[in-house]
C-alpha cells in the first residue's frame, strides 16, 4: 500500500498541504573486475502490487465448488499468511465463502489454498482474495470471477390418488 505523506507547500500567501507518496531511498554497488566499482543512488515510489492472476469459474448453483488458488511465498523462510476476501457489488445473503483464515507455506514454494464457494441463486460474482504475511505485511491478491448457472432439475416426483365426488 503506498503511505501518503502531508507536504505543507507555501503558494503566495497561503499554505497548501498537499498529499505526495512516501519517497524511497535505497543504493545499489556493483564491485567491477578491474578493481573499480559503481554506485547508483536510488529514489522512487513504490505503487500498489498487481493481481496474481485472474481466476475464471463457472459453477451450478445450490452445489458447492472449491476453489483453488496457488498462494506463492517469495521469501527464502516460511510464512504465516492471513486470507480475506471481499465481494464487490452488494451483499448477497445467498452466497457463501469460506477458507481457512491463516496457513503456512515454505520457503520459495507454493501451497494451494482451497477456498469453498456456494451460491443459492445464479448470477455473476466478482471478488477480491487476498493472502498477507504476518510479519512483513507484504501481500498478494487474485481476483474470482465466478458465473453460476441455474441449477438442473433433480428428479420429476409423480403424485397419484383417488378423487371423493364433492359433497354440495
Amino acid at each position: 500500500m503506498t503511505k501518503l505523506v502531508k507536504v505543507k507547500k507555501q503558494e503566495g500567501d497561503q499554505e497548501v498541504e498537499v498529499e505526495e507518496p512516501e519517497t524511497h531511498k535505497g543504493g545499489l554497488f556493483f564491485p567491477l573486475p578491474n578493481g573499480t566499482a559503481l554506485l547508483y543512488r536510488l529514489v522512487g515510489t513504490a505503487t500498489e502490487p498487481d493481481a496474481e492472476g485472474e481466476l475464471r469459474e463457472t459453477v451450478t448453483a445450490k452445489k458447492a465448488k472449491s476453489i483453488i488458488i496457488p498462494v506463492k511465498n517469495w521469501s527464502k523462510l516460511s510464512q504465516r499468511f492471513h486470507a480475506s476476501w471481499k465481494v464487490e457489488g452488494e451483499t448477497d445473503p445467498a452466497l457463501f465463502i469460506r477458507g481457512a483464515n491463516a496457513f503456512d507455506v515454505g520457503g520459495q514454494s507454493v501451497k494451494e489454498y482451497k477456498l469453498n464457494f456456494l451460491s443459492l441463486r445464479a448470477g455473476e460474482y466478482r471478488f477480491e482474495v487476498t493472502f498477507k504475511a504476518d510479519k512483513t505485511g507484504e501481500y498478494a491478491f487474485y481476483t474470482v470471477n465466478v458465473t453460476v448457472e441455474e441449477p438442473d432439475l433433480v428428479a420429476t416426483i409423480e403424485l397419484a390418488s383417488q378423487v371423493r365426488e364433492s359433497v354440495s
